[in-house]
């Protein structure tokens, strides 16, 4: 089975952006604000250290989520559906980030957890017996044995 049959990307054909990716990337220009505004808020050294951990928290999911994107058919409606989870889980972990080391801790952890396992976990199925490189990665991505 070719990896056109399923919910990968053809390799061979040339892949554009969708408007589905597009407003994924606004999620996280909305965190990229909400950091800006936490650091002016505590602009010491201890809030620019916060929030420097707290962007690389953003990048991860971010950078992780493109490359996923990269492999995966967006016109799919179970992968569109995936990608607006995403989206919706990516908010919520935008918007605690203002009182991320406080009262909304939680919130950002379980959705950045949310996240990264939701979407590693979904890659296992859908690269298997299709991409058995990537399905290998993912399956190290989320600790699980990979042979």
């Amino acid at each position: 089975m070719s990896s056109h049959d399923g919910l990968l990307r053809s390799r061979g054909a040339h892949a554009r952006v969708t408007f589905v990716e597009l407003f994924f990337d606004l999620v996280f220009v909305f965190a990229v604000t909400q950091l800006s505004h936490s650091l002016v808020a505590h602009l010491t050294l201890g809030g620019a250290l916060q929030t420097l951990f707290l962007l690389l928290a953003v990048w991860w999911v971010w950078m992780y989520t493109c490359w996923f994107t990269n492999w995966v058919d967006p016109d799919r409606p179970v992968v569109r559906m995936l990608l607006f989870t995403l989206m919706l889980a990516g908010l919520l972990m935008s918007a605690a980030i203002p009182n991320a080391f406080g009262h909304e801790g939680l919130l950002f952890a379980v959705a950045y957890a949310f996240i990264q396992v939701t979407r590693s976990v979904f890659m296992c199925f859908a690269t298997r017996g299709r991409d058995p490189v990537n399905h290998r990665n993912y399956l190290r991505i989320t600790s699980v044995r990979g042979r």
